[in-house]
């Protein structure tokens, strides 16, 4: 018969297909499992034959359990108020019988993983995607993003009271988690596309420097200081990314007259980014969250060299490990930083260095490994 995982996640797939960002294996690591049930606490309905390859070989079943606005009125997200919706992923459990329960996030999808552990006894296996306690009072985070946050503290710490294991997949995730319940939290980074990544092997220019930026376009990722710092320097720069920022960067763009210099791209599929990552000259980021973005351990392992803002408050952990040019988060210091590496040297250096740290930390097949080897220990 083979094994049988139950995921609960709060994402609507079909928004992550259409972005192209399926990973091969995703919530079937190692494919440990022959049968896969996904629940989705929304009422997304997305395509079966293109979620297939997130669980390799394995039988897919999808499900869903919504919540929404009707259940948050009636809620509040509190604990004991929400059982009556938890029993029925209880339920559902019962039928599928499952060997492990594997939740994405410890929002309301914890929850009925938490409430299952309770009542079937069956092991619970929660990662953690973000640092929730950062995002509460971060300013450049969006209300309604808060008001998510702010709802969801109560479940956060029941989920983490109830697994059985609890990973990080960025460092400055750890202590929130051992501050809210969670017995020996580790730090288990992302898989990131297993078969795409075309490694760097050479760090001339062909002239104007090509610079990538990948990712939301919004307050806390907003790319407009390295638009900015653009001005009088031979460079480009592609944008991959959208979001409530992407007007404003459109007419920043065509203020500063870089409309040569600059190019949007609302969207490109994984598979397709991590195969041209290449083909650029330098990586450069941005971001006032707290974690590690998932684009720099996708740059970092291509051989990219990497540009970031130093950032306000606690720094990541991750970025104390020397592996990219920090700058300012200006566009003074983001021009230092591009002039820094116009200099092929400097780009050699730099890329090699993200390459080395990134392969002995997140490479593909050492991440996948971790997330199978946890699935076989509690089964």
């Amino acid at each position: 018969m083979g094994k049988t995982l139950f995921v609960i996640i709060t994402d609507r797939l079909s928004h992550i297909i259409g972005k192209g960002e399926l990973i091969d294996r995703y919530y079937n690591p190692g494919g440990v499992f022959s049968h896969v049930h996904i629940l989705m606490t929304n009422d997304d309905r997305p395509d079966k034959a293109a979620l297939q390859r997130t669980v390799g070989d394995a039988e897919l079943t999808l499900h869903n359990l919504p919540s929404g606005m009707g259940l948050l009125a009636k809620t509040f997200w509190c604990p004991f108020l929400l059982r009556g919706w938890a029993d029925h992923a209880v339920a559902l459990a019962k039928e599928i019988k499952p060997d492990l329960v594997r939740c994405y996030g410890n929002f309301i999808n914890g929850f009925a993983g938490a409430r299952i552990k309770e009542e079937l006894s069956i092991p619970l296996f929660v990662s953690l995607h973000t640092q929730p306690d950062q995002t509460r009072v971060n300013p450049d985070v969006d209300f309604k993003t808060k008001i998510f946050y702010a709802l969801s503290k109560g479940v956060e710490k029941y989920t983490l009271k109830k697994a059985d294991k609890v990973s990080c997949v960025y460092g400055s995730i750890l202590e929130y988690a051992k501050n809210n319940g969670a017995a020996a939290p580790f730090v288990a980074y992302n898989v990131i596309n297993p078969d795409k990544i075309v490694r760097k092997n050479a760090y001339d220019s062909s002239g104007i420097l090509k610079i990538l930026y990948v990712g939301r376009v919004i307050p806390a990722k907003n790319p407009e200081n390295i638009i900015r710092a653009l001005q009088d320097i031979d460079a480009e720069l592609t944008v991959v990314g959208s979001g409530s920022k992407e007007q404003e960067l459109a007419d920043l763009v065509k203020e500063l007259k870089l409309d040569k210099k600059v190019r949007f791209i609302p969207a490109m599929p994984n598979d397709e980014l991590c195969r041209s990552m290449h083909e650029y000259d330098l990586f450069a980021g941005h971001s006032q969250y707290s974690e590690f973005p998932k684009t720099v351990l996708e740059s970092s392992l291509c051989g990219l060299p990497i540009l970031f803002n130093s950032r306000r408050g606690t720094p990541v952990p991750e970025f104390e490990n020397n592996l990219a040019k920090m700058v300012e988060d200006s566009p003074t210091g983001y021009r230092d930083g591009i002039q820094f590496f116009l200099n092929k040297d400097n780009r050699e250096e730099f890329g090699i260095r993200a390459a080395d740290y990134a392969d002995g930390h997140w490479s593909p097949d050492h991440a996948e490994k971790i997330f199978a080897d946890i699935h076989r220990e509690l089964i």
